[in-house]
């Protein structure tokens, strides 16, 4: 008698997108513009003036309400909050400020840092996604011996409880752990670490997650090329003795 067995690869999707929430005034509309798409949504406050918005890809917006108009940007897996509350006027005031960096998302628990296409393209490191994740707070390089010796360990967690996804979809080697679908450093346009407190859907992940989100269309045209050339002389040597020298090896 014979019996056969099929399995069926399930595709866990989690989040690629942030949300965007805040205070106006009560029972107004609030319309949030993406500056790069020009794409619009526009939602009702509620009696107390509260509004929300999720699933909104990550970029810069506009939000507006009542003349009040702030311009934000939105990143990976986290909220931004927006007041929209008019200030009063005065006769004369002095600002001074300077760039920071985006509010904390007081709404999530998670330990996580998001790095911009333009932090990304400036930072000192090598151009891929281990290097990267290894900026982020209690992340190390892991067990050389493992994988290509770069995968990065997790707050003392073994590179092989690692998840990775790309826009929010589980790209892991199912196999080994070690290794996962990759794509060209320059199609990114963020990249998150997670270092703990994340939710359930990323429970399989023992060690952290390591979600990138792709490039996507603006209204503005724009074009790039690469170049890689790796000389065999600048090639790095193998481990394996009989590589580097046959005589040796019998």
């Amino acid at each position: 008698m014979a019996v056969g067995f099929m399995i069926s690869s399930v595709a866990y999707a989690q989040s690629s997108e942030g949300s965007i929430y805040g205070q106006s005034k009560a029972s107004t509309a609030v319309t949030v513009t993406s500056l790069d798409s020009g794409s619009t949504r526009t939602v009702q406050t509620d009696a107390s003036g509260n509004f929300s918005l999720a699933k909104m890809a990550p970029g810069r917006y506009k939000i507006t309400s009542n003349g009040v108009t702030r311009e934000i940007t939105v990143a990976i897996g986290s909220g931004t909050k927006v007041v929209l509350d008019a200030a009063q006027t005065l006769d004369q005031v002095e600002v001074t400020g300077r760039r920071t960096r985006s509010a904390i998302d007081v709404q999530s628990v998670e330990s996580n840092t998001v790095f911009t296409q333009e932090q990304l393209q400036a930072l000192p490191v090598p151009r891929n996604v281990n290097s990267v994740a290894l900026l982020a707070p209690g992340v190390v390089k892991g067990d050389s011996g493992l994988g290509d010796g770069g995968i990065p360990s997790f707050g003392g967690a073994s590179v092989a409880e690692n998840g990775y996804y790309i826009n929010g979809f589980d790209v892991t080697n199912i196999r080994n752990f070690l290794s996962y679908a990759d794509l060209p450093f320059d199609a990114i346009s963020e990249q998150q670490i997670k270092t703990g407190g994340y939710g359930a859907e990323y429970g399989r992940s023992l060690g952290g997650v390591i979600s990138l989100v792709t490039k996507r269309g603006t209204n503005e045209w724009k074009g790039g090329a690469s170049l890689y050339w790796e000389p065999e002389s600048l090639r790095s040597k193998g481990k394996n003795v009989k590589d580097n020298e046959p005589e040796a090896a019998g």
